[in-house]
């Protein structure tokens, strides 16, 4: 079976300075990838290649294909034909996401009017139904309201709607279940399953949360100063860890440390 994404050998440097090294990995259609470590491992720089929106200076090398096409050949117009289309992203940081003048119903619209032929009343019609989905609707919040009228959960779930709003082949989630409460989280990751069920949607998950990691995630990619040391299914990875970095990382969520920085972790010396 071909894989939905595949990337190979991919790395991406800094003013001569590497961020990943020669990363190598595929996911399928309808599966989700989660990704793991500790800030600064290269995790949201993945995320940025992926979406084709690395920060000036920041060179990448290697392949990102999405069914067999090299993405990192794509002009500028090419790449935004298909963000929001057939890659969604759920940004880690719903505030500096969203454009705090606009709706969040305009915001939503948007993706749909970009990417669709939907007609104006379709348009709003399935703004709302997105709204519904992501639970924004249930909650209070109106088409009308404005980002800062929202809690953070809330425009995390704005961020979600918006990136679901094409039923992309891939979204890309960096830390978007960090500001919602335990029951907020699950919902949401059942609307995220149902899309991964109903429309092989396949995923990327970036967590520090290894509880959610190890009930949602089919195959578990663990990253140490931008090299991959260690990727596999989601079960040998949490049963039979073979790297120490991800065996000192699941035992301090074993230990009840979920939520303690994983820089204080102890320090392995990944060979470059």
């Amino acid at each position: 079976m071909t894989s939905l994404l595949q990337v190979r050998d991919l790395s991406v440097h800094s003013l001569a300075r590497p961020i990943l090294h020669t990363l190598s990995f595929t996911l399928e259609a309808g599966k989700i990838l989660a990704v793991i470590g500790e800030s600064g491992s290269g995790k949201s720089t993945l995320a940025l290649s992926l979406m084709g929106l690395l920060p000036a200076g920041f060179q990448p090398h290697g392949e990102i294909r999405l069914n067999d096409e090299n993405l990192l050949t794509l002009t500028e117009p090419q790449w935004c034909q298909i963000r929001g289309k057939t890659l969604g992203m759920v940004f880690q940081e719903p505030m500096s996401a969203l454009n705090p003048t606009r709706r969040i119903g305009a915001q939503i619209a948007d993706t749909l009017r970009l990417h669709t032929t939907l007609t104006r009343s379709e348009i709003r019609d399935q703004t709302l139904a997105l709204m519904e989905q992501v639970g924004l609707l249930k909650a209070g919040v109106s088409e009308r309201a404005y980002p800062h009228q929202l809690s953070g959960g809330q425009r995390q779930r704005a961020l979600l709607a918006m990136a679901l709003a094409c039923k992309p082949a891939l979204l890309i989630a960096d830390e978007f279940t960090t500001a919602l409460d335990a029951r907020t989280r699950a919902d949401v990751m059942a609307l995220v399953h149902s899309h991964t069920k109903t429309h092989r949607m396949a995923v990327l998950m970036i967590s520090h949360d290894l509880g959610l990691v190890r009930h949602h995630a089919d195959h578990v990619l663990v990253l140490k100063d931008g090299i991959c040391v260690e990727q596999g299914p989601t079960a040998s990875i949490f049963d039979a860890p073979a790297h120490p970095y991800t065996q000192a990382l699941l035992a301090m969520s074993l230990h009840g440390a979920a939520h303690t920085p994983l820089s204080r972790l102890p320090v392995y010396t990944v060979p470059v």
